[in-house]
């Protein structure tokens, strides 16, 4: 019987702490705090869209409807899944899946996302396609863009959205359309 009593106390106590660790782990959690900002998230999604009007002009966007409801819907599962406190209403999503074989994908202010074939391509699982969109969509949710041009200072609005699209395209492509050249770009993409 004494033996019974031991055993009880010693499973409560490991019970205990063991609610107790899991407390603590959730405790201690890291918080995310994004970084400066003097934008709003409307001038995010406003950015955002321009940006985002450059980036389909100047690459060949997959229109088979089938590619863009599946990219559409792992987005939004990743959307859902979101911290509430970072993804603000304001933010309007888009995924667009994109005819370029570079291994490559990359968010806009305010929520368009952006998927070369490359990277879907190359991915071995789904599950390495939902890493690469979640790692982008943290850009949008923590405000990466206007952040970053809260650091630089000066800009205008609309000259920022040439520039974020440009930067984020990269190469000679990103260069033109980050000077506003947008017509040129479409003759330049094979």
């Amino acid at each position: 019987m004494a033996e019974l009593r031991q055993t009880t106390k010693t499973r409560m106590a490991a019970t205990v702490l063991a609610a107790m660790l899991a407390l603590a782990s959730v405790t201690a959690q890291t918080r995310i705090v994004p970084p400066k900002n003097k934008y709003t998230p409307e001038q995010d999604v406003e950015l955002g869209e321009k940006a985002a009007a450059e980036v389909r002009a100047a690459y060949p966007v997959i229109t088979t409807p089938e590619i863009q409801r599946y990219m559409t819907h792992l987005g939004q599962s990743l959307v859902e899944a979101a911290p509430p406190e970072l993804n603000n209403p304001a933010f309007r999503y888009s995924f667009t899946p994109v005819n370029v074989k570079e291994i490559n994908a990359f968010a806009l202010p305010g929520g368009p996302m952006f998927i070369n074939r490359g990277m879907i391509d190359s991915a071995h699982s789904e599950g390495e396609v939902v890493g690469v969109m979640a790692h982008e969509l943290s850009h949008v949710l923590l405000r990466h863009g206007t952040a970053n041009a809260t650091k630089a200072q000066g800009f205008q609005l609309g000259a920022l959205a040439g520039m974020i699209a440009g930067a984020v395209v990269g190469g000679g492509v990103g260069s033109i359309i980050s000077q506003g050249f947008c017509a040129l770009v479409a003759f330049a993409v094979p």
